[in-house]
């Protein structure tokens, strides 16, 4: 008897994709710093998130943007114009990551992008 061996390869990706987008990692303080996040599927087509950001020093979150709200969106979120995004003088030259938790289909992805303003 000839014994057959059958093996199920199961690929494992991620549900989503999401890419976050920013002019620079030096951003002037008391200036606009314009991201914008995108949300989509295994091939490439924009798909329903929801966004949450923070600022993070040396890994500990230290602070919230707009005060901790959660964003719904489809394919491209960006904040509306005159409510950037502002560093306060006092952040000038310190090291921060900026933080979104991108979450669709129940899973959440972690994009970090450090700053430091000037």
């Amino acid at each position: 008897m000839l014994g057959v061996i059958a093996l199920l390869v199961v690929v494992v990706s991620a549900p989503f994709k999401a890419t976050l987008h920013a002019p620079t990692h030096t951003p002037r303080t008391n200036t606009p710093w314009t991201i914008s996040i995108r949300a989509t599927n295994s091939e490439g087509r924009p798909i329903r998130a929801r966004v949450t950001m923070r600022f993070l020093f040396a890994g500990v979150p230290v602070g919230k943007v707009d005060k901790g709200r959660v964003y719904t969106f489809t394919g491209t979120w960006r904040e509306k114009k005159g409510q950037e995004i502002e560093f306060p003088a006092t952040s000038r030259g310190q090291r921060l990551t900026f933080q979104a938790l991108v979450t669709a289909r129940r899973h959440t992805i972690k994009l970090n992008y450090w700053v430091q303003p000037r």
